[in-house]
């Protein structure tokens, strides 16, 4: 299919809500997470998308667990997910959502680190330089050097560490296994995983809680044909960039809401950090198209 600016337009236009309709989710749980454990909280939520996920899965007459559960890979990532989201949860109890957002979303880094020692990417002084300027924005936006310094801002890099390890896998999963099938595992270990931490902190749920579970069980739910919707019908080297609007997102959501926002050096931080990931996907997409 040729891909046109309208396509991209579209997609980019999809990209943008998904990233919205998931940072809202975790604005919206960022308020919850007083009332209930986060293992608690993430059990929840992936049996309420589960449920969505095999609802589309039947309406589109796919199997829920076949073949992508003779993947040992699509497992692989369900574990990479429970812990990008257990990290990602932890931390957002205790750090403002533009700083948590901002450091996760150095993500695109990290897959550009791991392609080079897992998946034995060709590497280059642009790679480097994209992966310098998101350490330089980490420590601008974290300042180790400052009385403000505290360990629990590694969970939400840690976070995207383990979203990077995530996306990594996915290369090794069979081409077989439907996307919506890969997405089913990955909650579904999800769902076994946060069950099982949840047992000893399990809280009675009130109707409140139930409602905004719901709620962010959909908006991630949305997100999801969102993201193959723009994957499939745009330039991976055109929408990529926009993946990062999930930061001012977060930025205007934390100041509408808590009242947070970010110093100059922090701002300065984030500018760094989304223009390595974007230099990285820029570089990487111009290698691509020259290779082939």
């Amino acid at each position: 299919m040729e891909i046109t600016t309208q396509n991209n337009l579209r997609s980019a236009g999809a990209v943008v809500l998904a990233m919205t309709a998931i940072t809202a989710s975790d604005a919206m749980v960022k308020g919850m997470l007083d009332d209930i454990p986060p293992f608690q909280f993430l059990f929840v939520r992936a049996i309420v998308i589960l449920l969505i996920l095999g609802t589309a899965l039947a309406i589109k007459g796919q199997r829920i667990l076949m073949p992508s559960i003779r993947q040992p890979f699509a497992f692989l990532r369900g574990g990479f997910e429970l812990m990008s989201t257990g990290f990602w949860l932890f931390g957002l109890q205790f750090i403002a959502l533009p700083t948590a957002a901002s450091l996760a979303w150095t993500s695109p880094i990290m897959v550009a680190l791991l392609g080079i020692f897992i998946l034995k990417e060709a590497n280059s002084v642009w790679r480097w330089l994209a992966v310098l300027m998101g350490f330089i924005g980490v420590l601008l936006v974290t300042k180790p050097w400052g009385a403000e310094w505290s360990l629990l801002l590694m969970l939400p890099i840690a976070a995207s560490l383990a979203s990077a390890a995530r996306e990594i896998s996915t290369r090794f999963i069979s081409q077989a296994a439907h996307p919506l099938q890969i997405a089913f595992i990955t909650v579904l270990v999800t769902a076994l995983g946060s069950g099982i931490g949840s047992i000893f902190l399990w809280q009675p749920l009130t109707w409140d809680l139930g409602i905004g579970i719901l709620i962010s069980a959909l908006l991630v739910s949305a997100a999801f044909p969102l993201m193959i919707v723009a994957v499939r019908h745009g330039e991976m080297s055109f929408i990529a960039p926009f993946f990062f609007s999930a930061i001012p997102v977060a930025i205007i959501l934390g100041y509408l809401i808590w009242g947070d926002t970010l110093d100059f050096l922090a701002t300065l931080g984030v500018f760094l950090i989304v223009s390595g990931g974007w230099l990285n996907v820029r570089k990487s997409s111009h290698r691509s198209r020259q290779s082939s």
